[in-house]
């Protein structure tokens, strides 16, 4: 365990346990602040916390939530903080009162915060003004910063909640058009941290990386592998966040050594040395190792598989090797188990496809809300003559010799676009909000070596443009759900049952995917702007990230190629260049060369 860069803070530390054994995680984290309160639990840019220090912000939010919390059944709290070590303190201080922790990725749009917000009777913000989105009537509290030099230490009475089951609901994307929220217990949470702990060789030295949103599932496995363990949570902040050159620094400045990526992520840094990272989990979407074959040459790169509504992960194949085959999901960790089914829900043989189930400890107790939608997803069904409750993935794998599971694709049409899962029905819904789309239809199209998000919509008359569109969505949706491409047609071609057929969709639009489509009648496309001077680094930018050429100054960057990751790698390449700060909303609304002409005549800085 690394200590804080104080004098008061060089404090002996006792012997640390190797991973929580027993209880929750909460349990596992009051050990280590008994065993030595002054050493380093979470560093950033402008702040290095101790566990003495995490452990007293805890208490003062488990102050104001226990008084809610008595007498009203399980308590759901938001955490309405930017990552750090607040938000941590407030983690920890939700289930030290009790309650159980409803995480929100305060990026999104505000109208998808409102729709989450349904799940939580409680908020915790900071700021001082209560947010927008957040709905009144519903009690919100400003992040306490009083003094708390009387609040309880570490004691037994402290170190498991009171009385709450429930650590966390997270909300994944929704089949019905709203986000599911998967309710996931203490018990599995802490299973898994054990289990990674074990897996991946975590020790008190590591320095973990805390770079997933904190919407997701991965902030969990991050935060809690670090506190469990006795080490320290490194967070990034602003550019240090974003995929890339900003990303990679700060990695090897913190000299991290355990960090978790998406391939999408993985993708967008440079190939440079990192000498001190050990380990590279890589989850979240499929793994080409022959993609990634500099960073498996020189790490242990680690692939890992699991639904948020299995906690975290379920499979982990630790070391991926360059050798030219998929990269497998590996084996379940200790306490899970696989099954792989047909159709009639009866096991298939050994190398076939089937739709996998997941079984063990660490499974969600369901949607919360959503009785019918938690029977279907979380069946008890009869295997090898005994009674099962599992999880249907909706993932086809198969199983190799060695018994590592492969991924075979979907049953149904979700889709998992830079690590992030998407039903499309949600985008779809998202779009028929606006009048005057008649029908819509999501999938993925192919673009530069990769798939991005395509929303088809069905226009009649040509009453909705593709901006006003795009614009509608950015305000529902978050940036990772707003389609890349927007194709506007008269009309879309329907099943029998009258729904957009998206296999006559998609051959419409990739010519030779299906029968040929006659022309389509599309919405009139916008007129050619004038042309627009851009720095020659920046042309080549946008270039890069669309496939094509910055054309004229109302050329969208959207339209020819580019999605929210690209645009966030393009403003960060910019705003780091040229010292300006673009917010991503803003270009989002107006994503367009004119637009970034017009910031960078803002500066007299000179490219660095």
């Amino acid at each position: 365990m690394s200590t804080c860069p104080a004098a008061e803070d060089n404090v002996p530390r006792a012997e640390t346990q190797t991973g929580p054994t027993a209880g929750s995680v909460l349990s596992a984290v009051a050990r280590q602040v008994a065993a030595g309160a002054h050493a380093c639990a979470v560093r950033s840019a402008d702040e290095r916390v101790t566990y003495g220090e995490l452990w007293e912000r805890a208490g003062r939010v488990a102050a104001v939530v226990s008084p809610a919390a008595r007498g009203s059944g399980e308590l759901r709290v938001a955490i309405g903080l930017a990552p750090g070590a607040d938000w941590v303190g407030c983690l920890l201080g939700i289930w030290r009162a009790g309650a159980a922790a409803v995480p929100v990725n305060l990026d999104h749009p505000s109208a998808r915060l409102r729709l989450l917000a349904g799940s939580a009777d409680l908020l915790v913000h900071s700021g001082g003004a209560i947010p927008s989105w957040w709905p009144e009537g519903i009690p919100a509290v400003n992040f306490p910063a009083a003094e708390a030099g009387h609040l309880p230490g570490p004691r037994a009475e402290y170190a498991s909640p009171v009385g709450g089951r429930t650590a966390c609901i997270l909300h994944t994307s929704g089949s019905t058009g709203a986000p599911k929220p998967v309710v996931l217990p203490h018990s599995g949470l802490a299973h898994r941290i054990t289990a990674f702990a074990a897996l991946y060789q975590i020790t008190a030295e590591d320095r973990i990386a805390q770079v997933a949103a904190a919407s997701v599932d991965v902030v969990l496995w991050e935060t809690l592998l670090a506190l469990t363990i006795g080490g320290t949570l490194y967070v990034p902040h602003g550019r240090q966040r974003v995929p890339g050159i900003g990303l990679v620094r700060w990695l090897a400045a913190e000299q991290v050594t355990v960090a978790t990526l998406t391939p999408t992520m993985l993708a967008a840094l440079p190939e440079v040395t990192l000498p001190e990272l050990r380990l590279l989990v890589v989850g979240g979407e499929a793994l080409d190792p022959a993609r990634f074959a500099y960073w498996i040459g020189r790490h242990q790169v680690a692939n890992a598989y699991g639904p948020t509504e299995a906690t975290i992960a379920t499979h982990v194949a630790p070391h991926i090797t360059a050798d030219g085959q998929p990269a497998p999901l590996g084996r379940p960790v200790p306490g899970v188990e696989d099954f792989l089914l047909d159709e009639h829900d009866q096991p298939v043989p050994d190398g076939q496809p089937g739709h996998l189930h997941l079984a063990g400890v660490g499974l969600a107790d369901g949607y919360a809300g959503l009785p019918d939608r938690t029977a279907h997803a979380f069946p008890t069904l009869t295997i090898g003559g005994r009674a099962v409750r599992v999880y249907r993935t909706g993932d086809r794998v198969w199983r190799r010799p060695d018994g590592q599971l492969v991924y075979a694709g979907r049953i149904d049409r979700q889709l998992n676009l830079g690590g992030v899962r998407l039903e499309p029905e949600e985008v779809e819904a998202a779009a028929l909000a606006l009048d005057g789309v008649t029908a819509a239809a999501v999938l993925a199209e192919p673009a530069e070596g990769r798939d991005v998000l395509a929303l088809h919509a069905a226009v009649p008359g040509g009453r909705v443009t593709e901006a006003a569109l795009r614009a509608h969505l950015a305000d529902l949706l978050p940036s990772t759900a707003v389609p890349a491409r927007i194709h506007l047609h008269l009309s879309l071609p329907l099943t029998g049952y009258g729904k957009p057929d998206v296999q006559a969709i998609a051959a419409l639009a990739f010519p030779g995917a299906g029968p040929a489509a006659e022309p389509d009648e599309a919405a009139p496309a916008a007129a050619d702007g004038p042309p627009v001077e851009l720095p020659d680094m920046v042309r080549v930018w946008w270039r890069q990230a669309t496939g094509a050429e910055p054309a004229t100054a109302t050329t969208d960057f959207f339209s020819c190629g580019g999605d929210s990751l690209a645009c966030v790698e393009l403003l960060h390449r910019i705003n780091e260049t040229f010292g300006l700060e673009i917010p991503l909303a803003h270009f989002t609304a107006q994503p367009t060369p004119a637009f970034l002409a017009r910031a960078l005549a803002s500066t007299a800085r000179e490219p660095s």
